[in-house]
């Protein structure tokens, strides 16, 4: 059975009279165009198309079939563009992935900003990549840049990874330990703190080890897991222990007083955060850029 899209895609050679070009307009890549066009040529049995050193060029029987094809695409290309307009008009609803630990540093009190959005919780990178990529949601936040033909990616956000803990626990040994550049035994009173992660992995505690102590494997035992960041935060309000989280995310607590600054090394690591979109969705794409700053 023929494609639909193979027709469109033939329309965009014929007008191009070139793969990339007719890539670029469709927003698909040139091997896509190339492939459509070999199945389009098995379906109607003839060849459409003969390459040249500079794009193609049309047989007969390519032009043969635009003659009749191209007023009946045109109308239906209008039809399309009557009901996105519409639906544009209408105000469509949106699908945007993001990490639950972000969700409250990013989008809190800004959903209004748009009539309909359906969030989507994922926690890996690449479940989010692969679903703004398929087009099964329309935009995502991660902390991964991604230069692919089919996504843009706008980085939001850069935030050192610190040290917070209760505002109780002494530090005067530590603060001592730092400004004599001992850092190991700054390290050892580390070690024999409360820790608390967001993940059972944790990818924030090794990334500070690796960066400030030059070590992979931090001797840190977690003594408690829980999966939410910023719930993470409240909990270290009322107990006493340390955790490594974004300097942005604690900020609110740090402001108030709620939890202490342990420890921002010159050595931190940064992490940043890109916003990313299907091509097709560049109209959401520049409206989120612009709520996020």
């Amino acid at each position: 059975m023929v494609n639909l899209e193979w027709y469109r895609t033939f329309k965009a050679v014929y007008k191009h009279r070139n793969y990339s070009k007719a890539a670029e307009e469709l927003f698909i890549t040139q091997p896509a165009v190339s492939n459509q066009m070999k199945m389009l040529e098995a379906y109607v049995g003839h060849k459409l198309f003969i390459r040249k050193s500079k794009g193609v060029e049309a047989t007969e029987n390519a032009k043969f079939l635009n003659n009749l094809i191209i007023e009946s695409l045109d109308t239906l290309e209008e039809v399309e563009s009557m009901y996105s307009r519409r639906v544009e008009k209408e105000e469509q609803l949106y699908v945007l992935g993001i990490s639950e630990h972000l969700y409250r540093r990013f989008l809190a009190g800004k959903l209004t900003s748009f009539r309909h959005l359906s969030i989507q919780f994922e926690e890996r990178n690449e479940d989010l990549i692969r679903l703004v990529d398929h087009q099964e949601i329309d935009a995502a936040i991660i902390h991964q840049e991604v230069k692919t033909f089919d996504i843009l990616s706008h980085k939001i956000l850069s935030s050192p990874l610190v040290i917070v803990g209760h505002p109780e626990i002494d530090t005067s040994q530590l603060d001592q330990h730092l400004r004599n550049g001992d850092l190991l035994k700054a390290q050892r009173w580390l070690e024999h703190q409360t820790w608390f992660s967001h993940m059972s992995t944790n990818p924030f505690i090794k990334l500070f080890w690796l960066h400030c102590f030059k070590k992979r494997r931090p001797k840190v035992f977690t003594n408690y897991v829980i999966p939410n960041e910023y719930f993470m935060l409240q909990e270290l309000e009322q107990t006493h222990g340390v955790c490594v989280t974004l300097l942005e995310n604690a900020r609110e607590f740090l402001d108030k007083g709620s939890l202490q600054l342990i420890w921002q090394s010159h050595d931190y690591p940064q992490r940043d955060y890109f916003l990313i979109a299907h091509k097709k969705q560049k109209g959401f794409f520049d409206s989120l850029k612009e709520l996020l700053g």
